[in-house]
């Protein structure tokens, strides 16, 4: 029965080639974007979950409290592991990551390559019982287990080695230091929070050999037994921090707390200016799933609008099965199949643009689609609920609506038309509701993205380079500064910790100085030419000069050295920019005086309040070097610098990034996310323009005796294009009313996530509605001037 009904449908879908291609293509479109969102939100979602017992993997985090103020740090000082494991017996076994990577780059020498790499690692013997990644070669027993042992992942080692295997044994030498590769590794998965391009042994490293409660450096991540009561457990951390911290606490003034989250929640939750990798926000999945739905629904409303509308067009069809004995249920099987066939031939081909496609979607979402999940019992599963879901819903009230028609009415001539007309109106609102809503959210996104990328961020980001820097560089530095300056080929150049734009390390200043309140505050370390290197606005006191103290000469002299604090630190400490300026306060390290007071700048995303800063004459803790270079094409000035480079530093690579585009590079996600959003709302308006063509078309059909008539009586294009579209004008209004809504709760949901936020004027939604308007009205034009060029005579001749 079914196989006949199959039969029968594909020679009706042949027959009406406009209707089916429509539909088909409507579908297709649908269908794709819905597998390509579908599989990314799977890829996020799946992040961390290849581990073996991954629901018992936690990663701690450190929390510190003064004056109420509380500050979350994603990493910990390199003594918890070895307590956890000795002293809690609910740790089955955990591990210690020191990812260097957070603080700087590293050189590694083959032998006929020499590299900086920015994503180096040390870890401890555990790591591979935590982290099952699959070795290669090496035992995970013994990899890790001495000083200077590296772990290479397969395409670093083939970078080094050629064969990756061959890398066993081999010798490389990071920043200066013999390294041996102990163990080759399969490449980190893409989704894995963990990424690195080298993993040397914990044991090199010097809290490795000699842990401390200080500094919180570290990453620790532990392995917890089956079946822990985890508030007892919590318990028991809270009852070690004040075994270890209690009395350091009493005596400081501050409190401090370790707490464990779930490996699998690291990137999906954590988007604070200390997180371990950019985290993605789980509420932007949310929305792709919704986007995903919503084109979906707008491609089965195609089908069924046009299904319905077609309905008085197969009266006949209909009229004669039931004559011939047809029951409802055989003709609601026979209409449900052409809605199945249509669906499976949108879903083959759907697959099959995904691989073709996969190369365009990686770029936009910075994702490799798994198309090998379409092919798993999962995969198919899911593909299979899809056809149901699609076919069923496409194919239901239409073949409701034509399996009900009494044959004497369905063989009639004047079969009436408005079968249906009410939902018709109702899914074309809703179909343009969406594309409007999306275009608005567009919309919105790029003006934010505008606004963060105009934004005065309170120094000189044009023209400012960042170079790597080493302390093995030694006094050569600062000739290499000076012989730049000598030449012209820079306006300043100082050393920085790190980026002006990722600015993460944690101070505290305690009372003791002229302050009598303990603030948390955020550390920018450099030497004494930083501000002027920014170009950051003094408002009160003195910049830094060459005769200042460091923070380690004064130190070691026992004097006081100087600082500089943004208006939110002084405004924290209760004092005004002037009344700031000579004011002691305590870092815990000695006694520094304020010398001037500087305008608040981003250090941070835009999603962040600038908080507390101070800068420290501080170049020990430097990892980079910062270059202001003159106005105009910098191409002649790089190439002088590198040749400088070469001379003064032949053994290490000359690499640099401009501050600007890297600025630019902290918004990817969002300038993704826009992306999306004009790409699914570009195939929303096509969608339902199609549909509204189809309509139009069947509209046109049922009227061409009429339109007929009013042109051999003189009406012209025009007249037949207001009567045509004045329906369809009215609906688009109110979808137009009901976007408008949606677009002020986007704005406000979307916009709260950040600090620092655009504001949004009228003509965004002016803007979107136009557009769609413009569209909707161009296809409706089109079609109309088809069917008005259409000689009268041969439409009025028929009866």
């Amino acid at each position: 029965m079914w196989k006949n009904y199959f039969k029968i449908s594909f020679r009706n879908l042949k027959k009406r080639k406009l209707y089916t291609g429509i539909n088909v293509l409507g579908l297709t479109i649908a269908i794709l974007s819905f597998l390509a969102i579908s599989l990314y939100i799977y890829h996020e979602w799946s992040y961390d979950r290849m581990y073996t017992d991954y629901q018992r993997i936690y990663k701690f985090n450190q929390e510190f409290t003064s004056n109420g103020e509380i500050q979350t740090v994603q990493s910990t000082p390199s003594m918890l592991v070895p307590v956890l494991l000795e002293e809690f017996d609910e740790v089955e076994t955990a591990t210690l990551v020191f990812d260097l990577s957070m603080f700087s780059s590293v050189v590694v020498e083959g032998d006929d390559l020499l590299v900086e790499e920015d994503r180096f690692a040390f870890v401890d013997e555990r790591f591979f019982e935590v982290f099952d990644f699959e070795l290669l070669a090496g035992s995970k027993e013994k990899v890790l287990t001495e000083p200077n042992q590296l772990v290479l992942p397969f395409s670093t080692a083939s970078r080094y080695f050629g064969n990756a295997l061959d890398a066993m044994g081999k010798n490389l030498k990071v920043d200066g230091a013999d390294y041996v590769v102990s163990g080759v590794m399969k490449d980190f998965p893409s989704n894995s929070h963990l990424d690195f391009d080298l993993l040397g042994s914990f044991k090199t490293h010097r809290h490795g050999r000699n842990p401390e409660w200080m500094p919180s450096n570290y990453l620790s991540y532990a392995k917890l037994k089956p079946g822990v009561d985890h508030g007892l457990f919590q318990e028991k951390i809270s009852q070690m921090v004040e075994k270890y911290f209690g009395e350091m606490q009493r005596s400081y003034g501050f409190q401090t707390a370790f707490h464990y989250q779930p490996v699998t929640s690291i990137h999906l939750g954590d988007s604070s200016p200390n997180a371990v990798r950019p985290a993605v926000d789980v509420k932007n999945l949310y929305i792709f799933g919704l986007v995903a739905l919503l084109l979906i629904f707008i491609g089965v409303i195609n089908y069924i609008n046009l299904a319905t509308a077609e309905a008085t067009e197969r009266n006949k069809e209909v009229g004669m099965r039931k004559v011939l004995g047809a029951s409802r249920k055989q003709l609601f099987g026979q209409f449900v199949s052409e809605s199945f066939l249509l669906t499976l031939s949108a879903i083959i081909i759907s697959i099959t643009l995904l691989y073709f496609l996969n190369p365009f979607f990686e770029n936009l979402s910075g994702v490799g689609l798994q198309l090998e999940l379409i092919f798993t019992p999962i995969g198919l599963f899911f593909l299979f609920v899809l056809l149901l879901s699609v076919g069923l819903l496409s194919g239901f009230y239409p073949s409701l609506i034509l399996s009900h028609m009494e044959p004497l009415k369905a063989l009639g001539k004047h079969t009436k038309a408005g079968s249906g007309a009410w939902l018709r109106k109702s899914l074309v609102i809703f179909q343009f509701f969406v594309s409007i809503s999306l275009l608005i959210a567009t919309l919105v996104v790029h003006r934010q993205l505008q606004y963060m990328q105009e934004v005065n961020l309170g120094y000189e980001r044009e023209e400012l380079i960042v170079m790597g820097y080493h302390y093995r560089m030694g006094k050569s530095i600062d000739s290499f500064q000076n012989e730049l300056m000598r030449q012209g080929l820079v306006q300043s150049v100082s050393l920085a910790a790190d980026m002006p734009i990722f600015i993460k390390a944690g101070y505290r200043i305690f009372p003791g100085g002229d302050n009598q309140k303990e603030i948390m505050i955020t550390g920018y370390s450099g030497d004494y030419k930083i501000a002027q290197t920014l170009g950051l606005n003094l408002l009160e006191g003195n910049d830094f000069v060459e005769s200042d103290l460091s923070r380690s000469q004064a130190s070691e002299s026992k004097s006081i050295y100087y600082c500089m604090l943004n208006e939110s630190a002084a405004g924290e400490l209760g004092w005004s920019s002037q009344e700031a300026i000579g004011k002691k306060i305590d870092f815990g390290g000695g006694l520094t005086e304020i010398k001037a007071v500087v305008s608040n700048f981003y250090f941070n995303s835009l999603h962040h309040q600038v908080g507390p800063l101070a800068i420290l004459i501080d170049p020990d803790n430097a990892n980079v070097i910062l270059a202001k270079l003159p106005k105009g094409n910098p191409s002649a000035y790089l190439f002088e610098i590198e040749k400088n480079w070469k001379a003064m530093f032949p053994g290490r690579p000359f690499n640099y990034k401009f501050v600007d585009q890297e600025y630019a590079r902290m918004y990817r996600a969002e300038e993704r996310i826009g992306t999306i959003f004009s790409l699914f709302a570009g195939i929303a308006v096509f969608i339902a323009c199609m549909g509204l063509f189809g309509l139009v078309s069947y509209v046109a059909l049922r009227r061409t005796r009429e339109i007929s008539i009013r042109k051999v009586l003189g009406a012209r294009a025009g007249d037949v294009l207001k009567m045509l579209s004045a329906d369809f004008f009215g609906l688009l209004m109110v979808s137009a009313l009901l976007a408008i809504g949606f677009g002020i709760w986007f704005s406000d949901s979307w916009l709260s996530d950040f600090a620092y936020k655009t504001t949004i004027p009228v003509w965004i939604y002016v803007m979107a509605i136009a557009f769609v308007f413009l569209i909707s009205m161009l296809t409706v034009g089109y079609r109309t001037l088809k069917v008005f060029s259409q000689n009268p005579v041969s439409s009025l001749k028929e009866d």
